[in-house]
């Protein structure tokens, strides 16, 4: 019951089983010299190099793979290879010694002889294995040093000051990387008038403003002083929102309440659901064309240049984005629109009220605008004019 022959006949069958396992050093295949260079060439050549990588890999098969490489590319059936014994024999090289290497390795002996079906991709002065190696070598090292040399470094991004009225004037204002303002521009001044006045106030040449406001119009106004001018395509990019009044029924030359009234069409028809309906028609990429009293240059000139002496130009329509349009009926008078817009880049809101009136029936232009915000920037943030020229002159006067 307790132990017996079948059990201890199992346990030596058991252990005949087992098998006993050696410890074995294997060697891994490592790459060759040649195919380190095929690598980096593969890697970093440059595009107009590549007749040398294609050359180095003519040469590595020829020699690694001899009865497999490219040499019988092009050759035609029953056509013996002129160069099989290429890297063996001392008289192969004589008479080789001025043949040409086709595209894909071939050797092309005459082009009269093998025909016109063979593509001359560059010339090869046989030399020795040895010398050959050593060149190929050093050629891999060098241009493995020239790419890692023309790599950028990564540059560190250092933001330069942000002028408001939250964070106060800059220590300098030419800085190592310059200062950016925020300005509430008054109305009647043009965005060159403020650039003007604030050059010769914080005496610095550089000065330029991140996106055009009209005269009419107040409200933020970016400008950078000194070397965060290169800094302006990044703010003119944003998206910015405005707030304003538009005037149905009536229609200017200007689109703005900049010139007199031309035209005057019926408005009363107009009910406060067509208003929202046309408003969410407009929300999305649309079509926009730019007013023509307008600083877009055609052939050098500004648009407002050629209407002002009666120039009429059609200017192409360009893609807007608008993002939110909210507008509704101002409580005192039905005539005026009240809107709020967010909108991308190269959106011109003159434009956007006269298309809107005619989408309704009826005409319109802008009597009133404001611009509220530019990306994470607001307006209620931005320095008055006076204000900032009060605390230039008391700080560092």
């Amino acid at each position: 019951m307790y132990g017996s022959d079948s059990d201890s006949d199992d346990h030596r069958r058991n252990e005949e089983q087992f098998v006993e396992l050696k410890p074995e050093v294997v060697e891994l295949r490592t790459l060759h010299t040649r195919e380190e260079e095929l690598y980096f060439y593969d890697a970093f050549s440059y595009p107009w190099e590549k007749d040398k990588h294609y050359k180095m890999v003519y040469q590595l098969e020829k020699k690694f793979f001899p009865h497999q490489c490219l040499d019988k590319a092009f050759l035609k059936p029953g056509q013996s290879n002129p160069v099989s014994n290429f890297s063996n024999s001392k008289n192969s090289n004589a008479n080789v010694r001025n043949k040409k290497v086709g595209v894909f390795g071939g050797v092309v002996e005459d082009k009269d002889e093998v025909g016109d079906n063979k593509l001359v991709f560059f010339e090869e002065n046989v030399k020795g294995e040895e010398d050959r190696e050593k060149e190929k070598g050093k050629k891999g090292e060098k241009k493995v040093e020239e790419f890692f040399k023309g790599l950028k470094k990564d540059v560190e991004i250092v933001e330069p000051f942000f002028s408001s009225r939250r964070t106060g004037l800059p220590p300098v204002w030419d800085s190592q990387h310059g200062t950016v303002l925020l300005i509430n521009k008054p109305k009647g001044w043009t965005s060159f008038t403020v650039c003007g006045k604030l050059r010769r106030l914080v005496k610095v040449k550089k000065v330029g403003h991140a996106g055009t406001l009209d005269p009419m119009a107040t409200g933020l106004l970016i400008v950078c002083v000194g070397k965060s001018t290169k800094l302006v395509d990044r703010y003119q990019g944003m998206i910015k929102g405005y707030s304003g009044v538009f005037r149905l029924g009536e229609a200017t030359s200007t689109w703005d309440a900049d010139s007199p009234v031309i035209q005057r069409e019926p408005w009363e028809h107009i009910k406060d659901e067509d208003i929202k309906k046309s408003a969410l028609s407009f929300c999305g990429e649309i079509w926009q064309v730019p007013p023509m009293f307008s600083a877009i240059k055609v052939g050098g000139e500004k648009m407002y240049d050629k209407a002002r002496r009666g120039e009429s130009i059609e200017l192409s329509p360009r893609r807007i984005s608008i993002f939110q349009f909210d507008i509704e009926r101002s409580l005192d008078d039905r005539q005026n629109l009240i809107f709020r817009v967010t909108c991308s880049k190269g959106t011109y809101i003159r434009s956007l009220c006269a298309d809107f009136g005619k989408a309704l029936g009826s005409c319109a232009h802008l009597t009133a605008l404001r611009r509220d915000s530019i990306g994470q920037y607001l307006a209620d943030d931005a320095w008055d004019f006076q204000e900032l020229e009060e605390a230039i002159t008391k700080t560092y006067l």
